[in-house]
């Protein structure tokens, strides 16, 4: 399978052929990873001895073990399908809109004088002058979701325990998600919304320790939407040097309340950590 290339003069190209290049490199990585998924189904397959020909070749840890790393790679997927739906959400913005239909011709007028007829008849209706009245067709843009995109405050902050995590704002769209640089670690969700919230953090302990962290996804106020399960993380495994850490949520309302609600990354950890580079993005279901 090969992946697309750009054409000879890739530096010439008018502006429908570069995103139409994007949404094919869209399309190719969806394509790859159909074929991951599927490879990890006949693992499994493999493992369980249902494929055609095969027996079951392993003990109820192995299938276990194999259960676990199938887990992490569906993970990892998800998390690239929103990657991929932000980049071509954003693509679609840019394509220009197709053309309006031609307009109708004006039907011909009325005849001047009605037909003679034994019965009394209505009396003609005037002549048709003019446009029908309405609005001329045209083509009705689709109702814009609400995203926001964010990064740490700078880079190599200290994040202290039981405290939020300080954002600038990238990029924002829609009215249902709002963030103010006077409320830096504060993000405001309309409560009437199904939001997905991603972030990845590039972080390190900011001193030896042991035992497991968690960092949080706080509302305020609480129970407007469903609880989120937090992130865990080893403070030994941080401690070696800078890891990663990813997490995907998806907040579901649970009350009718018609207040705001502010939505902060909290760290519950009994050591500080040093963020390097964080990651946030929110976009509406």
């Amino acid at each position: 399978m090969s992946m697309p290339s750009f054409p000879h003069g890739g530096a010439n190209m008018t502006r429908e052929e570069a995103l139409t290049m994007i949404i094919a490199s869209i399309a190719m990585e969806e394509l790859a990873l159909s074929h991951i998924l599927n490879a990890e189904g006949e693992k499994l397959q493999y493992i369980l001895g249902t494929l055609p020909g095969a027996s079951p070749c392993a003990c109820s840890q192995d299938v276990l073990a194999v259960n676990k790393s199938v887990t992490a790679l569906v993970e990892a997927v998800t998390q690239n399908q929103m990657l991929l739906k932000n980049k071509l959400d954003h693509v679609l913005a840019f394509c220009p809109l197709p053309p309006s239909p031609p307009h109708k011709p004006t039907p011909e007028p009325c005849p001047p004088a009605c037909p003679p007829a034994p019965a009394p008849y209505p009396p003609c209706s005037p002549p048709c002058t003019g446009p029908f009245p309405g609005p001329a067709p045209c083509r009705t843009p689709p109702c814009e979701k609400s995203t926001l995109q964010l990064t740490g405050h700078r880079e190599k902050a200290l994040w202290t325990p039981d405290s939020r995590l300080s954002w600038r704002q990238r990029s924002c769209s829609g009215k249902d998600i709002c963030w103010d640089r006077n409320a830096p670690a504060q993000i405001q969700l309309n409560p009437g919304k199904t939001y997905v919230v991603q972030y990845t953090l590039n972080v390190c302990a900011a001193s030896a320790a042991e035992g497991t962290g968690a960092i949080l996804l706080r509302q305020s106020p609480c129970g407007v939407f469903a609880d989120v399960p937090p992130l865990c993380f080893s403070l030994e495994r941080l401690a070696h040097g800078p890891q990663t850490l990813q997490h995907v949520s998806v907040l579901h309302p649970r009350t009718g309340s018609g207040c705001a609600v502010d939505l902060s990354l909290v760290l519950d950890s009994k050591s500080a950590l040093c963020v390097e580079r964080a990651i946030m993005d929110l976009v509406e279901l």
